[in-house]
């Protein structure tokens, strides 16, 4: 058997592809270590603020990695307590940690190759619990 022409312009395809995926995997990786992982916004240290939304709040991150069935009754409570709460800095400071709860359990349902949100998001949500206040609503 004989190679024809189209033959090598079909190695040669297979073999561009080869090499253009291990140079895009290898820089991929290279973006990836050279980007540190920005942090999450900083929690402040202020006293905690005792409130029912924040009281649902805990609840919720309790159980942010329970299943389905144990977490949507968690959030929506929340949701309705925020709801309900007066609109205050308090109020806009849970919304913001739900937000970052949001983020968790968005990461936890689709896990990926990239975890930085993940890392971020459980960062946060550890400073929103101990001090319920998110510098990013200031």
């Amino acid at each position: 058997m004989s190679l024809r022409p189209r033959h090598f312009i079909l190695l040669a395809v297979i073999l561009g592809l080869f090499v253009w995926n291990v140079v895009r995997y290898h820089r991929v990786k290279s973006d990836q270590q050279a980007i540190p992982a920005a942090p999450a916004p900083v929690v402040n240290t202020a006293a905690r603020v005792n409130t029912p939304a924040w009281t649902a709040f805990d609840l919720a991150v309790d159980l942010r990695d329970a299943p389905d069935d144990q977490f949507l009754p968690a959030m929506k409570a929340l949701q309705a307590r925020i709801a309900a709460a007066p609109a205050e800095a308090a109020t806009t400071d849970v919304k913001g940690c739900q937000t970052w709860l949001q983020f968790y359990r968005q990461g936890k349902l689709h896990p990926g190759n990239d975890i930085t949100w993940k890392n971020r998001s459980e960062r946060h949500l550890n400073g929103c619990v101990q001090f319920h206040l998110d510098t990013t609503a200031q």
